[in-house]
């Protein structure tokens, strides 16, 4: 007879929790859209999980062909079972880019390209110019929450070219402005760049299905790639951006290292952001050939790049990573973020991986890093988001050395003793 009441009251605690997080977020957490609301995952019929409605996947692409060069192509996903509503999700790249990446829920999906001949600004159905599958037969793609599929290319046609006849249900009508991908993998930017700025940063935490659209999630360079030069690459966390690296770029010794940069939405699942910083690293490692790098990250993207090296290991990739500094991550997850869990209401992908009992969080931790990767890790013990103690022994295990500091969670990357000390250990394990 107790557990009902001992029930109920966890149930209103937890419900007074939402209300308070609710509360300190005010309309950032109201305004979350329903293309990145994950909790219809969370709330199955008849205790059936059923497809996620929210963006979970991501396919990765080019367009190829006479078509692109010189305008700009919108690529659209049209689901296959979803003959009412056409072509949601799309991705438009820039003059002369081929590339795209789309953001999606789980499904079945035909992709089409449509390419802006007359550079008007507007994709019209008679500038249909390509699909996936064709000149042979338009395919279809199946993707499933968390995938990362890469690869797909779509032949576009000239303008002077016949249009693509398309199926009837693949149709489309973009009410909002087009949002172009103003970036891509491996570009140069200045750490300054308005690109980087902390607004896009909570763009990227609260609304991932639109910073995606604009940036997608790539590796940016500061400066052309020297080959004498020693790859450190820079993990941000939520709601982070690279400029919150500033004292330890500035500090940094560029005649030693280049600082590189990855800029993802932090509102997007942990394991899909670990595939993809796999796969633009990857690329640039093919471009490059670097034998060797140092990888930094701070908070929870701490938990994206050890969830990265895992990922390297288990595929047996060559390993040229030697170091991975760890900075004040929350290792455990959240409570907040299990309490959030309980009822329904709005809730970003990322919350689903945060809470201290979510199955990323234990996969990653039971998990071992590398054997080739030394980890030191970095916490603060003024840190009032991670507790402040000294990280358990999953996190601790296997390290080349743990330091904690007198600073808080953020206050870690702009401490001259945590940097000198940093400094020291990439003198030591990079020579």
């Amino acid at each position: 007879m107790k557990e009902q009441p001992d029930l109920f009251r966890w149930m209103l605690a937890a419900a007074l929790t939402i209300v308070l997080i609710a509360g300190l977020i005010s309309c950032r957490y109201l305004s979350i859209p329903a293309q990145d609301d994950a909790v219809p995952a969370l709330l199955p019929s008849k205790e059936e999980k059923g497809p996620t409605v929210y963006n979970s996947a991501v396919i990765k692409g080019r367009v190829t062909g006479p078509g692109w060069k010189g305008h700009s192509t919108l690529i659209l996903a049209c689901r296959s079972a979803d003959k009412k509503n056409g072509c949601g999700e799309y991705a438009a790249t820039r003059e002369n880019q081929d590339a795209f990446m789309l953001y999606l829920p789980e499904g079945r999906y035909c992709l089409i390209a449509v390419t802006d001949h007359n550079h008007d600004g507007k994709y019209e159905k008679d500038e249909a110019s390509g699909a996936y599958g064709l000149p042979r037969q338009m395919m279809e793609i199946t993707v499933r929450e968390g995938d990362l599929i890469t690869g797909v290319e779509i032949r576009t046609a000239a303008a002077g070219e016949r249009p693509v006849r398309l199926p009837r249900e693949c149709r489309w009508k973009i009410e909002e402005p087009v949002i172009r991908q103003a970036t891509g993998n491996g570009d140069l930017l200045k750490i300054y760049h308005e690109y980087f700025s902390l607004e896009n940063a909570q763009t990227g935490y609260w609304n991932p299905s639109s910073f995606m659209k604009a940036f997608g999630a790539h590796i940016y360079l500061t400066q052309a790639y020297d080959s004498r030069k020693i790859p450190l690459l820079f993990v941000h966390g939520t709601e982070g951006t690279p400029q919150n690296w500033i004292y330890c770029y500035m500090r940094l010794d560029r005649d030693r290292y280049q600082p590189w940069f990855f800029y993802y939405p932090s509102g997007i699942r942990l394991n899909l952001a670990a595939a993809l910083l796999q796969e633009e690293l990857r690329e640039l490692q093919e471009q490059y050939g670097f034998r060797k790098m140092a990888l930094a990250a701070h908070s929870v993207g701490g938990l994206t790049a050890r969830s990265f090296l895992i990922r390297r290991e288990s595929e047996e990739r060559p390993p040229f990573i030697r170091l991975f500094a760890s900075f004040a991550t929350p290792w455990n997850g959240f409570g907040l973020a299990d309490a959030s869990r309980v009822l329904p209401h709005k809730s970003i992908p990322v919350w689903l991986d945060l809470g201290t009992h979510s199955e990323f969080i234990s996969a990653t931790m039971n998990a071992k890093l590398p054997p080739s990767v030394r980890h030191y890790l970095f916490y603060g013990r003024e840190d009032k988001l991670t507790g402040g103690a000294e990280p358990d022994s999953r996190a601790t295990a296997g390290t080349a050395g743990v330091y904690g500091f007198d600073c808080t969670h953020d206050g870690i990357l702009i401490d001259r003793r945590v940097f000198s000390r940093f400094n020291t250990i990439l003198e030591k394990e990079m020579n």
